[in-house]
């Protein structure tokens, strides 16, 4: 079965991935991305490996060092550990789906000879956090046509069908690392230090975004000072942790309006907002609505 927009991150951004079952570690999520706050999804990392392929519109897709667009009929291979987000541009409604397993799925056990001579050298070099994967070369399109296959394994699950998945995924996994050798041998290292310094730093925003909390706070969490936190933000995410921490803070809130179960205030008191004037005016700025509107939209929505 493919699951449905499902996002759900721990207390530093890690994704949840429900993988089928422990000994299935392999899961096939459909998202529109329009229907997430501000249409994007946003920073988060996860240890499963990810293919992620755009079924419609057009996404931008930002890591701490690059962005890229991708349109219809394009996928994107993202490394484990890797900070990303994905953002709806355009007119069009943007659909993706994306393969989540771990090396195992593909390997078959750990430190076998298929980790250590086709996974390893990928997965944990540090010189590809993503590869971008179009229709542009036959091995490429192979390989698209591979993710697509799997889907509809996973979709309408036939007898075998673990097997064929596996097998799909096999071939895109060798055409992958076949096709980028050469990028790998030449692409710098990512800077290790910056990314786990920001899993650190979310992870204290993430477990006290309720609390009154500072910059100097959250740069304790790493530590490392205030002038190095601002620029490890900088660096990585494009903002500061202030407005981090604001856009976080605006996010959870978006969740609990979705859910309906508090009153706007209660919503604004819990998420760390000094007033419920205040939370309106940076909701506002953040989501372009109240939240008073947001949620009127999202019980419109649903109807």
């Amino acid at each position: 079965m493919v699951l449905e927009s499902v996002f759900r991150t721990d207390k530093n951004s890690h994704e949840h991935v429900p993988m089928v079952s422990p000994g299935m570690p392999y899961i096939c999520i459909h998202s529109e991305v329009d229907s997430f706050p501000e249409r994007k999804i946003s920073w988060h990392w996860h240890t499963s490996i990810e293919f992620m392929y755009v079924e419609s519109g057009s996404v931008q897709m930002k890591t701490p060092d690059q962005t890229v667009v991708l349109t219809k009929g394009m996928a994107v291979f993202i490394n484990t550990g890797v900070l990303h987000e994905f953002i709806s541009i355009g007119t069009e409604r943007s659909c993706v789906f994306s393969h989540l397993f771990h090396i195992p799925f593909l390997s078959g056990a750990y430190n076998s000879v298929f980790e250590e001579k086709y996974f390893t050298p990928v997965c944990h070099s540090g010189g590809l956090p993503f590869w971008v994967i179009t229709p542009g070369s036959l091995p490429q399109l192979e390989l698209l046509t591979c993710l697509l296959k799997a889907k509809t394994q996973m979709a309408e699950e036939p007898e075998g069908y673990e097997f064929e998945i596996r097998s799909l995924l096999c071939r895109a996994w060798l055409i992958l690392f076949q096709e980028t050798r050469e990028i790998r041998r030449k692409m710098p290292v990512r800077n290790v230090a910056d990314t786990e310094r920001i899993k650190q730093m979310m992870d204290y925003i993430s477990e006290h975004y309720a609390e009154p909390i500072s910059v100097q706070d959250i740069a304790g969490a790493a530590d490392i000072s205030v002038r190095e936190c601002s620029r490890c933000f900088q660096r990585s995410l494009g903002f500061s942790p202030a407005a981090y921490l604001t856009d976080y803070r605006v996010r959870m809130a978006a969740r609990a309006l979705n859910e309906n179960a508090r009153t706007i205030t209660e919503i604004s008191e819990n998420c760390g907002f000094s007033s419920p004037g205040y939370f309106s005016r940076v909701f506002r700025e953040v989501l372009g609505s109240t939240p008073r509107e947001y949620q009127k939209k999202q019980l419109l929505s649903e109807k």
